[in-house]
């Protein structure tokens, strides 16, 4: 949570592992209820129930930070949580079994030196199972001994009543003592903690310094000329060149910038090497919509969580209100909303609590927090919604609750990954008037999405990205102004003209517009693409006044391309004019 909000990371993890250890605590005590009940004298009477807490304690500390560290090698937390406690299970199983083998195994003892065996007995105290197993077991024989040496006259043989034995210290680090085995406890918690703390802190720096020093330095002088030839600027659009040359040359301008890329490369090192983002530059200032447009592959998954801070650049830098996403992260972080793909909800909490905590998150103070709740709800008419459990929500309502976590608090720059996906018409109209309302209230928005019409209604400016470059930068109307080349025409012929009649007008439209193409026919509507070359507003609807009276149409409408159209020229670069108009949607 803190990580996709953007708050002080160290505090929150420092509030999580005082909750983890809360509740393990409470698991103890309830297992120290369970040892009375059964009578399980060695454990719970007298001095031995502080001694059970203080083993279980330890073993606390230094099994949570282990199962946090490895929980790193998981993307999925139910994968993690499954082969996390098959780990813990045989874990202690199979260390228990070798030390066993180990120390009764007669075979063993004649062909395994004493130095190998200690050894292998070393390297198991590495597992907190192991050492709250072994603690458990020498704490409750040496009670047993001692038990057994008060009460009975005549002992059994193989029980040592010595007074030496007897009056030993269960703490000591003998054998069959538990004190080395808390003392590894107490060490390896501490250890794994510092490991944790330099994971938080450094990671970033150390994945940052691998990707552009170490990795990009080797692809660079191996593929030179690659990297010449994909990242130069030749061919490049006017208007992505401007913009390039305006984030480099005049940054006396970006004062008032809230997010900025300059010259940005990202590089998958795998074999082959994916060069994923090709040297991108852009301003997004106060009050801005930017729209990211691209099919998967383009690079706009990747420009988008370069952005959020999900993934470290290769090559360039990004800001977000003048803090290097690079060197800043967590000053970063807290200057961000995000609204993942995949919603990030929390679904045994309801709408209401789990804005509540985000609200805590950013600060509100808590006599407004309800009311500032409960306004956020009420925009996206989430009220009706907002006591039940987030698990029983349909998947719009889900969008509509993460939109509304990433559009609340305090942050300057906010990310849309496709906020609408699974919306029906009126929640997506709220949604517009939400994102345009913030907008106005002098916040940037990045936004994906796969509907031309809500790039169309939201952003001021847009790009289209193809192959991690992008090929068009500028606002709707001026990219179909740019980059239409077709006008679209729909004519109704009155019914009660004949067929001689209505292909007097197809040759008509054939002659003056040339490479004029029937898109649809169908009871007397013809719908035309007219190339838009040379021929301008004016003259279209002059002709078109003549037609009218001419051939009698009914009515007749000339349209602009649609930005899905020029998005369409862009994606398919390579089709030619007369394939483009046949697919044409």
């Amino acid at each position: 949570l803190d990580w996709t909000m953007g708050w002080r990371e160290m505090l929150m993890r420092m509030l999580n592992w005082q909750m983890y250890y809360i509740i393990f605590t409470s698991g103890c005590c309830l297992f120290q209820g369970v040892l009375k009940y059964c009578k399980v004298e060695v454990f719970f009477i007298e001095d031995q129930l502080l001694d059970t807490m203080l083993i279980f304690m330890l073993y606390g500390w230094s099994a949570i930070p282990l199962m946090y560290l490895m929980s790193f090698l998981f993307s999925a937390s139910t994968t993690a949580y499954v082969k996390l406690v098959l780990f813990n299970y045989f874990s202690g199983i199979f260390s228990l079994l070798i030390d066993m083998t180990l120390q009764y195994s007669k075979e063993l003892e004649t062909k395994m030196s004493n130095d190998t065996r200690m050894r292998i007995l070393n390297t198991l105290l590495l597992l907190p199972n192991y050492d709250l197993a072994k603690a458990l077991e020498n704490y409750s024989n040496a009670y047993q001994d001692k038990t057994l040496c008060h009460t009975l006259k005549y002992p059994p043989p193989s029980v040592n009543c010595s007074k030496t034995n007897i009056e030993k210290n269960v703490y000591s680090l003998e054998e069959n003592m538990i004190g080395k085995y808390l003392i590894t406890m107490g060490v390896l918690g501490f250890v794994l903690f510092l490991l944790i703390f330099l994971w938080e802190t450094t990671l970033w720096k150390v994945k940052t310094f691998l990707g552009r020093y170490v990795y990009f330095g080797i692809y660079k002088k191996f593929k030179q000329n690659t990297i010449s030839k994909e990242l130069s600027g030749e061919s490049e659009d006017e208007d992505v060149e401007k913009e390039r040359r305006r984030v480099l040359e005049l940054p006396q301008e970006l004062l008032n910038t809230i997010i900025l890329i300059k010259e940005l490369i990202k590089i998958y090192f795998k074999c082959p090497a994916i060069l994923a983002v090709k040297n991108i530059s852009l301003r997004i200032q106060k009050g801005e919509c930017f729209g990211l447009l691209g099919f998967n592959g383009a690079g706009k998954t990747s420009t988008f969580k370069m952005l959020t801070g999900e993934r470290t650049a290769t090559s360039g830098d990004m800001f977000i209100e003048g803090f290097s996403i690079t060197k800043n992260i967590l000053k970063v972080r807290s200057r961000i909303g995000y609204c993942p793909q995949s919603d990030a909800l929390l679904e045994y909490m309801t709408g209401r609590e789990i804005m509540i905590m985000y609200a805590r998150i950013w600060g509100v103070s808590e006599p407004q927090i309800h009311l500032y709740v409960n306004n956020w709800l009420n925009s996206l008419q989430l009220e009706p919604h907002a006591d039940r459990l987030i698990h029983t929500y349909s998947g719009g309502n889900k969008r509509r609750l993460s939109t509304a976590i990433a559009l609340m608090g305090k942050s300057s720059a906010i990310f849309l990954d496709e906020p609408s996906t699974g919306m029906d018409p009126v929640a997506r109209r709220l949604l517009w008037n939400l994102i345009t309302q913030t907008r106005e209230t002098g916040k940037a928005i990045v936004i994906t999405s796969h509907s031309m019409e809500e790039c169309e209604a939201l952003c001021t400016r847009l790009a289209i990205m193809v192959k991690g470059k992008f090929v068009c930068l500028g606002s709707p109307q001026h990219l179909k102004n740019k980059f239409g080349h077709l006008y679209i025409l729909k004519a109704k012929v009155k019914p009660d003209i004949g067929e001689d009649k209505l292909e007097d007008f197809k040759i008509f439209i054939s002659t003056i517009f040339p490479g004029s193409v029937i898109k649809q026919e169908n009871q007397k509507i013809i719908n035309y693409y007219i190339p838009s070359k040379d021929n301008s507003w004016a003259k279209v609807f002059g002709i078109l006044e003549e037609a009218k009276e001419q051939f009698n149409l009914e009515d007749y409408s000339i349209s602009q391309i649609t930005l899905e159209q020029v998005f369409l020229t862009f994606a398919y670069p390579d089709k030619t004019e007369d394939e483009y108009k046949k697919n044409v949607p």
